[in-house]
């Protein structure tokens, strides 16, 4: 009886107890599965279907060209942060020109790439090699491959192409400078490396 009077007196504050612990409860359950969604969008969203291939034009120019898709089959659309492509063959592994660039794309975060949420984008580049040192810099890998007894061409030459990526999911708004903590939890890096794939 004591324990009834005692209800009735505090009615208001027992409501407002109730209704605060209701509130805590569903927020609870709410950023748990918010949580859980973006750790499975991390696992969800990748690279396939890289396709890239040389062409030797009529004037002994090479068009290097390169595509991915990035499929995206999670509840989130995501911000393209950066997009960069970038195509060489390496001459060795050290020493003066090495290194033979033939390719390359930059994509920032003003040109506001999206991929919505499941939808599947394509990245399509194209470079075309006709700088007259570059061009003789690849014969020389052909003539010493003839040499060597491999017989490669312009065409044949071992191009690698380097893709890499990062994306914010776009439902979490927050300042990216500010709120550091949070860029990791909602940030998206994906890598591709045809050198790694053979």
């Amino acid at each position: 009886m004591a324990l009834l009077k005692s209800a009735k007196e505090h009615w208001f504050s027992i409501t407002l107890y109730a209704l605060f612990s209701a509130f805590f409860l569903v927020a609870g359950v709410l950023s748990a599965s918010t949580y859980v969604s973006v750790v499975r969008t991390l696992d969800e969203v990748f690279l396939e279907n890289a396709s890239f291939s040389a062409d030797e034009l009529e004037n002994g120019s090479v068009e290097i060209t390169f595509s991915i898709d990035l499929v995206n089959p999670s509840r989130y659309d995501l911000k393209m942060q950066s997009i960069v492509w970038e195509a060489f063959v390496t001459n060795g592994t050290s020493g003066t020109g090495w290194y033979i660039p033939v390719g390359s794309a930059y994509t920032g975060p003003t040109s506001y790439v999206e991929v919505p949420s499941g939808d599947t984008k394509t990245f399509s580049y194209s470079s075309l090699v006709s700088d007259p040192e570059t061009l003789a810099r690849l014969n020389g890998l052909v003539n010493y491959s003839a040499l060597e007894g491999e017989h490669l061409t312009l065409e044949t030459l071992p191009y690698t192409h380097e893709f890499y990526t990062v994306a914010w999911m776009g439902d979490f708004k927050h300042d990216y400078l500010r709120e550091m903590y949070l860029n990791d939890i909602v940030r998206i890096q994906l890598e591709y490396s045809s050198e790694a794939a053979t």
